[in-house]
């Protein structure tokens, strides 16, 4: 089977710990190249990973015909504009999470997108998992029954100050890195957006989030409870429960690579289900997919503007102590 070739835009570590190892795994896709504005960094990456190209630029990465789609995982504050010029020059784009900074931010990429003719899709791995895959049709078919409520969290523990997490300039923070995760499953689980949400945190020095709580209320009565930080290690995940029981995902936004858990507590029956496939590779292959038989993309740049909407509501009730803000 043909494989995309997709080059990557910066030297970055999660490229380096998920990205190219996932990549190895993939039926339709390979990573050919990568780029940094240092050229020794660039060369020093491609030969540490086995990635065959490196470019000093990533404008030197864009030009090259060779490149089918290329991999954006920049600091939040550049995925619009990279984005936008990776469309320009023909280039199909999977960035990482969030998508940008603003809901407005994310509509503009999809436009740029839809404009050159090419796709563009959110790096939410966690969805792609067979069993995150099997949670959103069980719960969108009422396997739990009614009045459903969640929890969410993820957070670790980021002791590196001049980690891009902690910059404002760059748009860091725990919700806009982590929290990001809680935000979308919520919604995608619920298949709804909320109407408004009440957020508390506290701030870093740097001027960013480093733990965030927020409180989410949706049209139909349910309700959610979200919480992020940088500041503490504890399992990432999720549970949603209604009348006939629940389900619990804990390293839920890493089922493959962290060998997460679900349990299923449905109508007192309990089961407990593991799966240690690679979400990174099904999400490549997806996006893969798409590109190579021009399909539409099961998540696009719409749903990304909703979960920033959901993340700048957030962020707006926590400047104001929690007051609720309408999403």
């Amino acid at each position: 089977m043909k494989k995309i070739q997709i080059g990557i835009l910066s030297c970055a570590g999660i490229a380096r710990k998920q990205l190219i190892p996932a990549a190895r795994l993939a039926s339709n896709a390979e990573i050919t190249a990568v780029a940094s504005r240092d050229p020794e960094k660039a060369k020093a990456f491609a030969t540490e990973n086995d990635v065959p190209q490196s470019f000093g630029s990533y404008e030197a990465l864009l030009a090259s015909p060779e490149i089918e789609a290329v991999y954006i995982p920049l600091p939040n504050s550049l995925h619009k504009e990279w984005a936008v010029k990776a469309a320009e020059a023909g280039k199909h784009i999977l960035c990482e999470k969030p998508l940008a900074v603003t809901p407005e931010d994310c509509l503009e990429m999809g436009s740029a997108a839809k404009a050159n003719g090419v796709l563009l899709m959110e790096a939410f791995m966690y969805r792609f998992h067979p069993l995150t895959e099997k949670i959103i049709a069980d719960v969108r078919n009422g396997i739990l029954g009614e009045s459903l409520t969640m929890q969410s969290f993820h957070s670790f523990l980021l002791t590196d100050l001049s980690n891009i997490r902690l910059s404002a300039e760059l748009k860091g923070g725990s919700l806009m890195d982590v929290g990001c995760y809680c935000v979308n499953v919520t919604r995608t689980l619920f298949n709804d957006e909320p109407e408004a949400v009440s957020a508390v945190a506290h701030m870093h020095a740097h001027g960013v989030d480093d733990q965030i709580n927020i409180l989410a209320r949706f049209p139909s009565g349910r309700s959610a409870v979200l919480s992020s930080g940088l500041v503490s290690n504890y399992p990432s995940g999720y549970q949603i429960s209604g009348t006939r029981g629940f389900i619990r995902a804990e390293y839920g936004f890493h089922l493959g690579v962290s060998h997460g858990t679900v349990t299923r507590k449905i109508d007192g029956v309990e089961t407990i289900l593991r799966d240690e496939t690679n979400e990174y590779t099904r999400m490549l292959e997806h996006f893969a997919d798409c590109v190579q038989n021009r399909k539409p993309l099961r998540y696009d740049a719409d749903d990304a503007a909703k979960n920033m909407a959901f993340i700048c509501a957030a962020l707006a009730s926590a400047k104001k102590n929690g007051e609720w803000v309408n999403v």
